[in-house]
């Protein structure tokens, strides 16, 4: 990291995120913030047992699910998002074909057929990014089956939803938002 490429993140070994910001982006002097995940992941009857979902609300997105219906979870930072997208990829059917594309790989899906794809910032000359657009057109002709599991941002919500629209059924996806309105 440098003037010309002030900040950066990666994976840990432990599968934590950790991100660092130098100045100038960083007025108060170096941060870095280190985003680590339980060793257990929350399971199906956990969300239930915890009250973040009623065994008719799981019963029925599992039913979503295995009916391939595509499915946008909504939420703000930190509220579970990615971790009731892990619950809700294991009812996807072992014959599925799965491809996941993300900024940080962070799903935990066990299927068999399961294609992960991440993104990738620029080197320090500003080359070489690859960004969620174009690994969605890389993952058509992977010919998933099934479900394509991103973290959308604004870029990206509508290359997501023109996958989910042009035969792509079974997607799901997570966007930030703090209220249904916001997003």
């Amino acid at each position: 990291m440098d003037d010309s490429s002030p900040d950066g993140r990666a994976p840990a070994a432990d599968g934590s995120r950790v991100n660092a910001i130098i100045p100038p982006l960083a007025v108060d002097g170096p941060l870095v913030s280190i985003r680590r995940f339980p060793a257990e992941r929350l399971s199906r009857g956990n969300l239930v047992t915890l009250r973040a979902l009623t065994r008719p609300m799981l019963d029925f997105l599992a039913h979503c699910v295995r009916a391939r219906l595509n499915a946008l979870i909504s939420g703000g930072t930190g509220a579970g998002k990615t971790t009731l997208l892990n619950v809700l990829s294991s009812y996807i059917s072992e014959r599925e074909r799965i491809v996941t594309i993300e900024d940080a790989a962070e799903l935990q899906l066990h299927q068999e057929h399961v294609v992960r794809l991440e993104t990738r910032p620029a080197n320090v000359e500003g080359k070489g990014a690859i960004r969620q657009r174009q690994l969605m057109v890389n993952a058509s002709v992977c010919a998933p089956t099934a479900s394509w599991s991103a973290r959308c941002a604004a870029k990206e919500a509508l290359d997501m939803l023109q996958a989910m629209n042009t035969g792509h059924d079974g997607s799901l996806t997570t966007v930030h938002a703090n209220t249904p309105r916001t997003r």
